[in-house]
C-alpha cells in the first residue's frame, strides 16, 4: 500500500494503550499560530495504576514518508528525536528541578497494513506557556520577577551540566501546576564537548530572538562565549518580552540606524559594536517605560544592560566576565531575580499597611 493513501498513525494514538499502563486519551489540536512542530503530534496520557495525568509527544514520520528520498529525512528525524530524549534522560538523571521531566519513552510499533511506526516522550504535564497563559492587559511584577528567576535558575542548571538551551523564548517557559516555571524543548541544545546534531551551527533557536553577534555573523568559537552568552542574551530579552510582548533583538533593531543595521553593515563587528551600544541604551529607556514601578524598572534595566550586552566577552555580571578566571555564569542572578522579589514582595506589603 502506499503510504500517500494510508493513515497517518501519529494522529490516531487516541484509545491506545501504551507501555507501563499509560492509556492515551485525546489528541492536542495544533495552535494555528503556533511555530514548529511539523513532525510531531501532542497528546493528553494518563497512567492507568497511578492516575498520574501526562503530555505526550509523538514523532510523525509521514510527511518525511512522502518525500522523493525519504530515508535521509527519516533518518535526520529519527537522530533529532533520540538526542532529545537523550538530553532529557540527562536533566532527568540530575534531577534539574526547572526542567520539564521526561516521565517515560517508548513506540508505538506499525500496525497491520501500515510501515510507519510512531515513537514517543512522555513529559510532564504543563498548563502551557506563559505565552498562552499569561494576561498580559493585568502585568504583574511578582509573577514576572518568579518567572525570570526560574528561567535563570533553570539555565544555571543546564549550563552546570555542560548543556545549553539556545532556544529561550516565552513559548518553552511552561506553566506548571503547583510548582515553579520550566524551561521545556531541548530539541536545540548543544552539549559542551560533545557532538550534536546542532553543534556547527552559530546559532540553532529562534532567530527572531538571537543575540546580535548571530545575525553580524561574528559568533565566538569558544563554547562558553558562543553558548552560554547566547543563553544569557535570552534571559535579559525574556526580561523585555515579559512587559513589552516584543524582544530585545526586535526593540534593538528599531533603535539600529538603517546603515548599521546586521543587513547592511559590512564592516567589522568591532567597529559596529559602538552603534550597537547606543541602540543598548535606548532600547532599556524603551523598556523602563512599561514598569510602572519606577525602583523596580532601574533594577531590571541594570539587569539588561549586563544580560543583553552586545559584546559577548563582556556579557553577565561583573564579578564573574571580570574576574581572575573570566567566564559567563547565571548564577548570581538567581540570587539578584529572587532578591528583586523579595524585596517588591516586601514594599508591597509595606503599602498594603500603611
Amino acid at each position: 500500500m502506499s503510504t500517500s493513501t494510508q493513515p497517518n498513525p501519529a494522529l490516531l494514538l487516541a484509545g491506545k494503550k501504551l507501555n507501563n499502563d499509560w492509556q492515551v486519551i485525546d489528541l492536542i489540536p495544533k495552535n494555528p499560530d503556533g511555530t514548529g512542530g511539523n513532525f510531531s503530534h501532542s497528546y493528553n496520557v494518563e497512567n492507568l495504576i497511578t492516575g498520574e495525568r501526562a503530555f505526550l509527544k509523538a514523532l510523525d514520520f509521514s510527511k518525511a514518508f512522502k518525500d522523493v528520498d525519504p530515508v535521509p529525512l527519516i533518518n535526520k528525524l529519527t537522530g533529532l528525536f533520540q538526542f532529545e530524549q537523550d538530553v532529557l534522560e540527562r536533566c532527568r538523571d540530575k534531577r534539574l528541578s526547572r526542567i520539564i521531566n521526561l516521565i517515560d519513552s517508548g513506540m508505538v510499533p506499525a500496525e497491520e497494513g501500515t510501515i510507519i511506526p510512531v515513537p514517543y516522550l512522555i513529559l510532564e504535564l504543563a498548563a502551557g506557556d506563559i505565552y498562552q497563559q499569561l494576561d498580559f492587559s493585568k502585568i504583574s511584577h511578582a509573577v514576572n520577577l518568579r518567572i525570570l528567576h526560574s528561567v535563570s535558575v533553570a539555565l544555571f542548571q543546564l549550563h552546570n551540566n555542560g548543556i545549553a538551551h539556545q532556544d529561550v523564548k516565552p513559548s518553552n517557559v511552561l506553566v506548571v501546576e503547583n510548582k515553579p516555571h520550566k524551561l521545556g524543548d531541548l530539541g536545540r541544545a548543544d552539549l559542551r564537548g560533545e557532538t550534536t546534531p546542532y553543534g556547527l551551527m552559530a546559532f540553532a533557536g529562534d532567530l527572531s530572538y538571537a543575540a546580535p553577534e548571530v545575525h553580524y555573523k561574528a559568533v565566538s568559537s569558544d563554547w562558553v562565549f558562543k553558548r552560554i552568552a547566547s543563553d544569557a542574551y535570552q534571559l535579559g530579552s525574556m526580561i523585555v518580552f515579559l512587559y513589552t510582548q516584543l524582544n530585545m533583538t526586535a526593540i534593538m533593531k528599531m533603535h539600529i540606524a538603517p546603515e548599521h543595521n546586521w543587513t547592511n553593515w559590512t564592516q567589522t563587528y568591532r567597529e559596529v559594536l559602538p552603534y550597537l551600544y547606543v541602540a543598548l541604551e535606548q532600547s532599556v529607556e524603551f523598556f523602563k517605560e512599561f514598569v510602572d514601578d519606577k525602583e523596580l524598572a532601574e533594577k531590571l534595566g541594570d539587569l539588561l544592560f549586563q544580560l543583553c550586552d552586545p559584546d559577548p566577552n563582556k556579557r553577565g555580571h561583573p564579578k564573574t566576565i571580570t574576574g581572575k578566571n573570566k567566564t559567563i555564569s547565571l548564577e548570581r542572578y538567581n540570587t539578584i531575580f529572587d532578591r528583586i522579589l523579595k524585596d517588591y514582595e516586601m514594599k508591597t506589603l509595606g503599602l498594603k499597611f500603611n
